[in-house]
């Protein structure tokens, strides 16, 4: 279909920067899981009858399903082959990535993995587009269905059709080189658009409001106004330029009375920092209190998350074993110094290397 008739040019480059930044996410998220490195690139953004879609791929297919429930409203829907799958999930279990396309048998424990894979890769996205658009974006947990091949996939997406297409390549280094693709409703799509332009302006401010007229009062004539007083001319005091000798001498009641209010009043000190400076500054003190302070180490942590296991469950843990931890996809890291908890922040990676972007800090 002509998707000049859904979107502007803008719009359609809005889509695929949003895919772009998401799925870029959900790649360094799969990398980490699978040890190898992957790629999902190049958005290719498109509006199809969704009766033609699982048709067209000639190929099984899993479908993940994922329900935005924060932020973005609706539902999103991840197209991945079987064969794609099976890759993912034999380096997910230690494997070697290496299956034959002519014999791909995906079991329970297949689809469980991959639904786990696709959490990490969609929590991984969520945290992406909520630092695009500004704002929290919540999913419920994804889940995998296995369509029929000449299946209409808009079932799973509330019967909307037509549909946008986003298709992406993806590359798994030296093993896999396929699409992924996304579906959403028009409206989905319409949504995240909106939401992205409008990130970042500010609301117009609201226009003043109009004052009641006052009320003119009629003009004063001289004969009306009432005598005012004169005011008392008020003369400075002339200063005293005699000599001291020729001033009056206080009496000794006055002397006395002066002593005792002498006595009764103290007055304030203020200790001199302007000593403390120099001295803090001579050139015969080697280290300051605050390099002696700023040498001490200290041991950081990032904590993503615990939960508990039987001993049961740990003897029967192995290559490939999954542990799911207390803390949902996306959702903010703990960082602890010396046993103690001081910030909150998001995983990042830097060089290859992982890092956390600090976003909140913890008080007290």
């Amino acid at each position: 279909m002509d998707i000049s008739l859904f979107f502007t040019p803008d719009e359609i480059d809005a889509l695929g920067e949003i895919g772009n930044i998401a799925m870029g996410n959900s790649a360094t998220a799969l990398n980490s899981l699978l040890g190898r490195k992957v790629t999902i690139t190049t958005p290719t953004v498109g509006v199809y009858e969704s009766s033609s879609i699982l048709p067209s791929l000639n190929a099984t297919t899993l479908a993940i399903c994922v329900e935005f429930n924060e932020g973005l409203y609706g539902k999103n829907l991840l197209l991945i082959k079987d064969y794609d799958a099976a890759i993912i999930t034999d380096l997910l279990m230690g494997g070697d990535g290496n299956i034959e396309q002519d014999n791909v048998v995906l079991t329970e424990i297949h689809i469980s993995a991959i639904g786990e894979v696709m959490n990490q890769m969609i929590g991984s996205a969520a945290t992406a587009m909520a630092n695009m658009m500004g704002d929290s974006i919540g999913i419920s947990p994804p889940q995998v269905v296995r369509p029929d091949s000449d299946e209409n996939i808009a079932r799973y997406l509330d019967g909307a059709t037509p549909l946008v297409q986003v298709s992406f390549d993806m590359e798994i280094e030296g093993l896999l080189k396929s699409k992924l693709l996304q579906l959403m409703s028009i409206e989905m799509a319409k949504e995240q658009i909106t939401t992205l332009m409008h990130f970042g302006e500010e609301p117009e401010p609201e226009p003043p409001k109009a004052e009641p007229p006052k009320k003119q009062q009629p003009p004063v004539t001289p004969s009306q106004r009432p005598a005012q007083p004169a005011a008392p001319a008020y003369r400075a005091p002339e200063p005293d330029y005699s000599p001291w000798a020729e001033r009056s001498q206080p009496s000794s009641k006055m002397i006395a009375e002066e002593k005792q209010q002498v006595r009764a009043v103290k007055s304030a000190t203020f200790e001199s920092f302007d000593e403390q400076e120099d001295y803090l500054g001579q050139s015969d003190m080697p280290m300051s209190n605050f390099d002696l302070i700023n040498d001490i180490p200290l041991q950081v942590m990032v904590e993503l998350g615990r939960t508990k296991k039987s001993l049961g469950e740990v003897l029967n843990l192995g290559i490939g074993s999954i542990i799911v931890l207390d803390k949902q996809a996306g959702e903010l890291v703990d960082v602890i110094v010396n046993g103690k908890r001081i910030a909150k922040g998001e995983v990042v990676v830097v060089d290859e290397n992982y890092g956390v972007r600090i976003t909140e800090l913890i008080k007290g």
